[in-house]
């Protein structure tokens, strides 16, 4: 393993603190019953991060009627806000909680600088039809967010991850931080590279071999750590094998390592994340390469 990797994998910082945003919809509410799950196996501090809608008024209205959505406004925020503060409670978590006002992506994105370890947040608003379809706010967020984010579309124990592996020292930042959760959750691990069926097609043992390779490091990265971990070799277009394979495993949680926006060479994140968060039907970490 080269030096990078290991300073990676020997990183002492990991989960103290997650922020979780809430505006109320179905979506919210199981991002918050799966931060309470991960909040009592890891110790991890919770903040519960509310923003309010802005009232932007095309035209004056009395005051009188400015007052009344202002205050329908505030009693929405109080409502849900004080729900979290109920889930989390009989869920026996503390937690802080901080409401403001602003665009909602832009607030996550800043607020989630002040030392944050984790954003778990819903795929979508209430408005979303698709149940696995991500939303305007989330979509913003895990493209631009320094900080690893968890997308919730299903509530679970996070007993089974599906970690996706590319051979990059990006993927092995998403392999630590997985490998880290799963010790905390008592998860097991599945390590999982797709080469392209082009490179397959064209010399399957080069592709095996290149395959076997990635996983071998990425199992050596993990071999001191008590976790069971398995592997999977597939070929096929990237991001239609990770949703299938998440599927038929019935896995709970797809790690992917995430370079943001602005990078010209991705691989995991770019077309491929961006095609599995909205594939998949089951929840999704993106771990950014800076974190």
């Amino acid at each position: 393993m080269e030096k990078d990797d290991e300073d990676v994998m020997n990183g002492k910082n990991f989960l103290g603190r997650i922020l979780v945003p809430i505006d109320g919809s179905a979506s919210s509410l199981m991002a918050e019953e799966t931060t309470a799950i991960i909040a009592k196996k890891t110790g991890a501090a919770v903040t519960v991060f509310h923003v309010k809608q802005e009232l932007r008024l095309g035209s004056q209205l009395p005051r009188n009627v400015q007052d009344e959505l202002l205050g329908s406004i505030e009693q929405y925020a109080e409502r849900i806000v004080n729900s979290a503060r109920a889930l989390f409670s009989e869920e026996k978590v503390k937690i802080d909680t901080e409401t403001i006002s602003g665009d909602p992506a832009d607030s996550i994105l800043e607020f989630s600088k002040e030392g944050y370890d984790l954003i778990v947040m819903g795929a979508h608003g209430e408005n979303e039809k698709d149940p696995y379809a991500l939303g305007s706010v989330t979509k913003k967020v895990i493209r631009h967010t320094i900080c690893p984010t968890l997308i919730v579309k299903k509530v679970s124990a996070l007993s089974n991850l599906l970690v996706c592996i590319d051979g990059s020292g990006n993927a092995i930042k998403a392999l630590d931080y997985s490998a880290k959760l799963a010790e905390k959750m008592g998860s097991n691990i599945t390590l999982l590279n797709v080469q392209e069926r082009r490179l397959y097609d064209s010399s399957p043992k080069t592709a095996e071999e290149l395959g076997e390779k990635i996983l071998s490091k990425a199992l050596n990265a993990v071999r001191k750590r008590k976790l069971k971990v398995g592997k999977k070799l597939e070929f096929g277009v990237p991001s239609d094998v990770i949703a299938e394979v998440a599927e038929k495993g019935k896995y709970d949680l797809i790690v992917l390592g995430s370079r943001g926006l602005g990078t010209v060479s991705r691989f995991l994140l770019g077309s491929v994340s961006d095609d599995v968060s909205h594939k998949a039907k089951c929840s999704l970490l993106l771990v950014p390469a800076k974190t």
